[in-house]
């Protein structure tokens, strides 16, 4: 086996256990931990595709962006309990069969479209990088744009902190 399936294969698992581990559990802290994971491993399931822009715009957007607002907005929630003084960050326990079943049947059909697809014998596989470019765009032609949603996304978290800030 090559280096390179043996990395998929820990990546794999490591992205579907997280995946499933997320789904599972109950509390809503170990579970934004847990998509920390996922997307960890998709960034790295997308640098063996060798889609690298792929994989820093999903660290961007979903790792940097995503992420943290979810994180913030579970810790700025005020859910403790008044006789314990604990935070109970818990979901309700819902039914599973369902979710699990229809996601089990859109992940079947999808591996049958990609393994039975026209398209299977002509993808082209080539180790060259656009990060380079991609990179330099956005640190010339579009640093102001780009330096604009970072200050957007700012302005939203002070919001947020106001907003679920006690006034009490």
């Amino acid at each position: 086996m090559s280096p390179l399936v043996i990395a998929f294969l820990v990546l794999a698992m490591l992205t579907c256990g997280s995946a499933l581990s997320m789904l599972w559990t109950k509390n809503l802290l170990h579970a934004a931990l847990a998509m920390f994971l996922t997307m960890l491993g998709l960034a790295g399931i997308y640098v063996l595709a060798y889609a690298d822009v792929l994989a820093v715009a999903h660290l961007l957007v979903y790792v940097g962006g995503v992420l943290i607002l979810i994180l913030f907005g579970i810790m700025l929630t005020n859910q403790t309990d008044p006789a314990t003084g604990k935070n109970h960050l818990m979901t309700r326990e819902s039914g599973r069969l369902l979710p699990f079943s229809i996601g089990l049947s859109f992940f079947l059909g999808l591996f049958w479209l990609f393994t039975k697809g026209p398209w299977i014998n002509n993808l082209p596989v080539t180790g060259d990088s656009k990060l380079k470019e991609v990179g330099l765009g956005l640190l010339t032609e579009y640093a102001f744009p780009f330096e604009l949603a970072g200050v957007f996304l700012l302005i939203a978290l002070i919001g947020a902190t106001f907003v679920a800030k006690n006034h009490d």
